[in-house]
């Protein structure tokens, strides 16, 4: 299995996203960003995939509370100035 598996076409623009806003988003609010962001945005099925790819590598996190929202970590923001 390769290094870079965990990733796909909605990885990079969502760490940068959430790098850019500093702020918590939910995957809708991701998806929603990425359609007015970008020229092709990925589906909203490659966002999901992209989400857990970057929790299981630490680069992102739930935040707490009722709803579904996350933020990037310290971890993220290293990997998205890369």
């Amino acid at each position: 299995m390769g290094s870079e598996e965990w990733k796909n076409s909605a990885t990079d623009p969502i760490i940068n996203l959430l790098s850019e806003s500093d702020v918590a988003i939910s995957p809708g609010g991701i998806t929603a960003n990425l359609e007015y962001k970008l020229e092709r945005p990925p589906s909203r099925s490659t966002v999901t995939r992209a989400i857990r790819g970057l929790r299981n590598k630490g680069y992102i996190e739930k935040i707490d509370g009722s709803k579904t929202y996350y933020m990037i970590t310290d971890a993220g923001r290293e990997y998205a100035n890369k």
